[in-house]
């Protein structure tokens, strides 16, 4: 019979698979085969939409990564279906991938997940009887309050420059809010979103 550690352990295998992948793609040279990059999908490498949120540009990239991976995780526990956490990851991940690519056409490279990251936040509270109602209203508007003021002038992208290796991509979160919320609005629209 597992111990309770081993319980605990599985409910975040995904969580676990995420952080291993995103420090095996630190090794050098590795991650360039798959972070987004719009010459090599312009010839066809398409699954690099995907693939570039598991790159990163350093190791304290991955950790802030992983912080959100956590906290995620934390909100998760073993209340919702992987099956369905798998779609949220898949949806978001290529909504940001997309949207980069459609929408910034200056952009040339990106990795990272935090783009993901702002969208599965978005979604994720509102499917867990814990924190339906007013805190997943409240974090829905911290996140998006941040984003909205990442767009803004007064937003400094380049702040974080020598912690992780490069500048904040923040369209990247942008579009992980607005896959989010398309996702929360098509719950709500075919009656799936759980209510209180």
């Amino acid at each position: 019979m597992p111990s309770a550690l081993d319980l605990r352990l599985h409910d975040y295998r995904l969580e676990f698979g995420a952080f291993a992948l995103m420090l095996l793609l630190l090794i050098p040279g590795l991650g360039e085969w798959l972070e987004f990059n719009r010459q090599a999908i312009d010839q066809g490498q398409i699954w690099r939409l995907f693939s570039g949120h598991f790159v990163h540009l350093s190791l304290t990239h991955v950790l802030g990564n992983a912080a959100g991976l956590a906290f995620l995780g934390f909100i998760i526990r073993h209340d919702l279906s992987e099956k369905l956490l798998v779609w949220l990851f898949a949806w978001c991940a290529l909504g940001v991938g997309g949207g980069l690519y459609w929408f910034a056409p200056d952009l040339q490279r990106y990795v990272g997940l935090s783009g993901v990251l702002h969208g599965m936040l978005l979604v994720v509270p509102f499917l867990m009887p814990l924190y339906r109602g007013w805190p997943a209203w409240l974090l829905l508007l911290v996140i998006v309050g941040k984003v909205l003021w990442e767009q803004t002038p007064f937003y400094n992208d380049q702040a974080l420059m020598d912690v992780i290796g490069g500048r904040v991509e923040t369209r990247a979160h942008l579009f992980g809010v607005i896959a989010g919320g398309i996702w929360l609005m098509a719950m709500a629209l075919f009656g799936k979103l759980p209510r209180n």
